[in-house]
């Protein structure tokens, strides 16, 4: 690691009341590829990965950030590649704001903590183990239709690098991919869900079958489910807090307008 990923790392440990997302740490851990765009002071730093997320940290009021924040901006509108910013907290909202004006609008999602004890509690109350689960590997990616080799590769690089560093797993139904939990970014401790089931299979619980295995291999290797979603995704906010995921957080995010 270098200077820049252990400065933006420590920026990012010292604001535990801030909001800082799943592929930030990804990123700081080498586990997919991006970059850490730190001022000379190291009081802000901008990480983002190779397709276009990007999250501030530090010091909001900090001009040196500020111009690598549109010169990365403009560059990417510029190509016409993707350019969605992450902000952790209330005071880089109104700093991006100021930045970007009209360029950019904000939208809002939810960070939500996971509650063992609740989980445990789904389980007892559920049969959810009539259909078995099994992992992803490059086979399943193959054959599915949501995460495909194009999402692996947008995400993760490559498959190779998602068998290597992130896990998933599917249920197979009749034999078709019913549904499938998936990492869509993963670290040392978090892993951040990303959940799809077949139009055709919606309804029947598989959603929760597959998030469970999730859960419980994370479990298993001491590591923090983690569960994002817009503010108006009702029906992910309500199987979140089924499987124990409550007392969200609201947090920001800037796309291109």
């Amino acid at each position: 690691m270098n200077q820049h990923y252990q400065h933006a790392a420590h920026l990012l440990n010292e604001r535990r009341s801030e909001v800082y997302p799943t592929f930030a740490y990804s990123v700081l851990e080498h586990y997919i590829r991006g970059q850490v765009y730190m001022d000379s002071s190291h009081e802000a730093a901008l990480i983002g990965t190779e397709f276009g997320i990007f999250v501030v940290a530090g010091e909001p009021k900090n001009n040196e950030l500020h111009h690598t924040c549109l010169e990365i901006f403009h560059n990417r509108k510029k190509a016409n590649k993707r350019f969605t910013l992450f902000s952790p907290s209330s005071a880089w909202n109104q700093t991006i704001k100021q930045l970007f004006g009209k360029e950019v609008r904000k939208l809002k999602r939810y960070s939500f903590q996971f509650n063992p004890h609740t989980f445990s509690t789904f389980l007892g109350e559920k049969t959810i183990y009539n259909h078995p689960t099994g992992r992803i590997d490059e086979a399943i990616i193959n054959q599915s239709t949501e995460f495909n080799e194009s999402y692996i590769n947008e995400y993760w690089g490559s498959p190779s690098n998602y068998i290597k560093n992130g896990f998933g797993f599917c249920l197979i139904h009749n034999g078709e991919i019913a549904s499938e939990c998936i990492s869509i970014f993963s670290s040392t401790d978090y892993a951040e869900m990303d959940i799809a089931t077949a139009a055709k299979f919606r309804g029947q619980g598989f959603a929760a079958v597959v998030a469970t295995a999730f859960i419980k291999h994370c479990q298993h290797h001491r590591i923090q489910p983690r569960w994002d979603c817009d503010v108006e995704n009702r029906a992910s906010i309500k199987l979140a807090e089924q499987l124990g995921f409550e007392n969200p957080t609201e947090y920001s995010i800037f796309v291109r307008s």
